[in-house]
């Protein structure tokens, strides 16, 4: 067990999600920086789908029942376990009776903490990811309160790494988020696109697991007419009659009635994910290849953490 002895602003239960019930109305969920997700778990000895904690927005402490090995991805915090500060990247041996305080989050937007063995909590659908909008998966649907009891499971191997690869603590927060055309490009005016992808953005105080709002410091762009309601996907970027884009995320909605002008691609998924209301975001477009070919890269890292290497 871990106790959760002061429940940050908010966290849930996550792995990689649950696909393949698109059709039911159910999105995938799961936690929205994957690659962080993926690289905490093989660190610790589990595999990368075992289900650990995504913590945002502050600080927060969790108490070890039994001894396990832990690692911290995603965003950068300063804390503690046992009273030992923590180092980035480093995979650290709680003891029983071991509290891990998050003081703070330096930098990104979403923490993930995995433990050797993972998060036990009930599978549903086949994914114990949380899914807040309809309260299953994780503990009880929801977000985690102090006093929580959290079950984990039996650790199958020691932890395979001591320190994660320097590439995981990359500062990624300036660097232009790749997008692909979306179906619904050509509804917006010819050279809309160009300058569409080459404003900056910050992101908006609008922003949860459904997805982000966007806002440019120019007027944006507006699209006459409604449409009908049509597929959308994780990535997805919409363009709503306000002319501000919302990028769809882990919990947002499997249809809408929003322009698909574009979708960022796979692997920047949690590079963007990880921006925090007022941070900028550049587009850089790209072709299918170029995804295929980075999403093909974090396999490679993975899978060389996964041989502990």
């Amino acid at each position: 067990m871990i106790t959760v002895l002061r429940a940050p602003p908010f966290a849930t239960v996550q792995d990689p999600g649950r696909p393949g019930h698109l059709e039911a109305a159910v999105p995938r969920a799961g936690a929205l920086d994957p690659l962080a997700l993926a690289a905490a778990n093989l660190a610790v000895g589990n595999p990368r789908g075992a289900a650990a904690l995504e913590w945002a927005l502050g600080g927060g402490e969790v108490r070890f029942e039994r001894g396990a090995s832990v690692a911290l991805t995603g965003a950068q915090v300063t804390g503690t376990l046992g009273g030992r500060a923590l180092e980035p990247l480093r995979v650290v041996r709680a003891r029983p009776g071991d509290s891990l305080v998050v003081e703070r989050l330096d930098r990104g937007a979403w923490l993930y903490i995995a433990i050797s063995g993972g998060i036990d909590v009930p599978p549903v659908l086949g994914s114990r990811s949380t899914y807040l909008p309809g309260g299953f998966g994780g503990l009880s649907g929801r977000v985690l309160r102090s006093g929580d009891r959290l079950p984990l499971g039996t650790e199958a191997t020691q932890a395979r790494l001591e320190i994660l690869p320097a590439e995981l603590g990359a500062d990624t927060s300036s660097n232009p988020i790749r997008l692909l055309p979306g179906p619904d490009r050509d509804l917006i005016p010819p050279g809309a696109w160009d300058d569409l992808v080459r404003a900056e953005y910050r992101v908006s105080r609008v922003v949860s697991r459904m997805g982000y709002r966007l806002e440019a410091g120019s007027s944006g762009l507006v699209l006459a007419g409604d449409r009908p309601s049509a597929p959308a996907c994780i990535g997805t970027l919409q363009l709503p009659a306000g002319g501000k884009p919302i990028v769809l995320l882990g919990d947002g909605p499997t249809v809408g009635g929003y322009a698909r002008i574009g979708a960022v691609v796979t692997a920047d998924l949690g590079y963007f994910a990880q921006r925090r209301p007022g941070d900028s975001v550049r587009f850089r477009p790209v072709e299918l290849t170029e995804a295929r070919q980075a999403l093909r890269e974090q396999q490679a890292l993975l899978d060389r953490l996964e041989r502990g290497a």
